[in-house]
């Protein structure tokens, strides 16, 4: 892997990690010293990642990680979720779907493992890959692309409460259902699941924002 792409997918790792927040600022000489990496590759994986709204490059000053206000979460979810749904249609509606679904299929099982051994970065780690799945299976090149960007913005937030929210019970039996109406190619009742779902994530995310006073992240 060349030296660029090593340093962007470290680095973006740990801002969708939250190891970097949202505000945190570093000279490029310090990140490059942190990860081993002279200035030119460092540089490259900088702007890949300031093209996709993860980080600005501060001249003299360094690279701050943008942070997410709530009102960023709005404006992600207002984008996202049309084209999470339309996904599913895409893939329901398909007549040869059954890679989609074992793809899916595999990351729902991966779920309801994590959370039977109660491992919360396990259950996240496949929820990502879920949503991501999603996108890629929907045949539609451009559809995934803007939905991975819109993505990687998310996951920051979904990992940011993980642990200030509920056990991701439900979450996971409509993930599953979805893919059980996927399967049978009943794309409205696939559809509707997953829109429902759309909306109960982001009505809980708002709800815990306004619990715990939470501007951004």
């Amino acid at each position: 892997m060349p030296l660029s792409d090593s340093a962007y997918e470290t680095i973006k790792r740990r801002i969708l990690q939250n190891a970097y927040p949202g505000g945190y600022q570093v000279l490029e000489e310090e990140l490059g010293t942190e990860l081993g990496m002279s200035r030119t590759p460092l540089r490259e994986a900088l702007v890949r990642l300031e093209l996709e709204g993860l980080v600005e490059i501060l001249p003299r000053r360094g690279v701050r990680v943008l942070p997410l206000a709530a009102a960023d979460i709005a404006d992600i979810f207002q984008v996202l979720s049309p084209l999470e749904v339309l996904a599913v249609r895409l893939i329901a509606e398909r007549a040869d779907n059954k890679a989609s679904v074992a793809r899916l299929q595999a990351e729902v099982d991966a779920m309801k493992r994590s959370l039977a051994a109660d491992d919360l970065d396990g259950w996240a780690a496949a929820d990502e890959r879920f949503h991501r799945a999603l996108a890629d299976e929907s045949g539609n090149p451009r559809l995934a692309a803007a939905a991975r960007n819109l993505l990687d913005q998310s996951q920051r937030f979904r990992m940011f409460t993980l642990r200030l929210r509920e056990r991701p019970t439900r979450s996971t039996k409509s993930h599953e259902a979805v893919v059980a109406a996927v399967r049978r190619h009943e794309a409205e009742k696939a559809v509707e699941e997953h829109s429902q779902h759309k909306v109960n994530w982001h009505t809980h995310m708002a709800e815990l924002m306004a619990k715990f006073g939470i501007r951004q992240i």
